[in-house]
């Protein structure tokens, strides 16, 4: 299908679960790698301090660009502190661009409640930096660590919609639902025009009874219709690509891409679908 803009400004997404290991980094990188293979200009703001999207996406860099330099010369946290991210967008291949993270994100709450006086000001303390990236590309994935409330609050108010990543396992089911609880409180405290676009299964093992029982039960708890008809299934390669970037060389990694093509179609469908509402 073609991507066409809704309006003037970027949509931007959160990819999120409360659960650590919900492949929710993984899915940021490789649907913004396939969405900019699609002509689709797409920025990837890591609000990590772990920062694997960031060592994920440089390597990347790297593969597609060995001549370029990779030295990452500021940081998400000394934009913050700076007052702007304009300047901080790394250029990582045609049409993706990442904002790059490092340990000093781990300041951030601190550095937020010092300049902040309300709660207000506090969970919409980010949405006035990503406002201005609105007007450069199609779409903004957001992605975020596990469990920080003061992030996850304020990556969800500068969003359009939230992507659910859920392992197959009891623990990201119950992260999904904690984290989807968390969404209704925050979108009716402030009116957010705010919607989950759809749950992403990440398979544990292809096939397995667990597998089978927490999609079904996942299907209980959200509606069949909000899970993506495309699984993630256990595949090896895209262990390779944390390690070593994202590569299109041979058939395995094809296998990879071919599948994450399946769900950026998807994806676009239902924003589609939820724009024509």
């Amino acid at each position: 299908m073609n991507w066409k803009k809704y309006n003037d400004k970027a949509t931007t997404i959160t990819i999120g679960n409360y659960k650590g290991g919900a492949g929710k980094t993984t899915n940021a990188t490789l649907l913004s790698y396939t969405l900019s293979n699609m002509g689709i200009s797409t920025l990837v703001v890591d609000l990590d301090p772990q920062s694997n999207a960031t060592k994920e996406l440089m390597l990347t860099k790297f593969i597609n660009s060995p001549e370029e330099d990779t030295t990452i010369n500021k940081t998400l946290m000394a934009g913050i502190e700076d007052g702007s991210l304009m300047d901080l967008p790394v250029h990582i291949k045609s049409n993706l661009e990442l904002i790059p993270s490092f340990i000093d994100f781990e300041g951030f709450a601190k550095y937020l409640y010092k300049n902040t006086s309300s709660d207000v000001e506090e969970d919409f303390f980010l949405s006035k930096y990503f406002e201005p990236l609105k007007e450069k590309y199609d779409l903004i994935i957001l992605d975020v660590p596990p469990m920080s409330i003061e992030i996850t609050k304020n990556a969800v108010t500068s969003s359009d919609y939230v992507l659910i990543s859920l392992q197959t396992q009891e623990y990201s089911l119950t992260g999904a639902e904690s984290y989807v609880e968390e969404l209704g409180k925050l979108t009716s405290m402030y009116n957010l025009n705010l919607d989950v676009v759809g749950i992403l299964p990440v398979l544990m093992k292809n096939n397995g009874k667990v597998d089978e029982y927490i999609l079904d039960s996942a299907k209980t708890s959200f509606g069949e219709e909000n899970l993506f008809e495309t699984y993630i299934p256990q595949m090896e390669r895209i262990k390779r690509f944390a390690v070593n970037g994202i590569t299109d060389q041979d058939r395995h990694d094809r296998k990879v891409l071919n599948v994450y093509e399946e769900v950026a179609a998807e994806l676009l469908k239902r924003l589609e679908q939820f724009n024509n509402q």
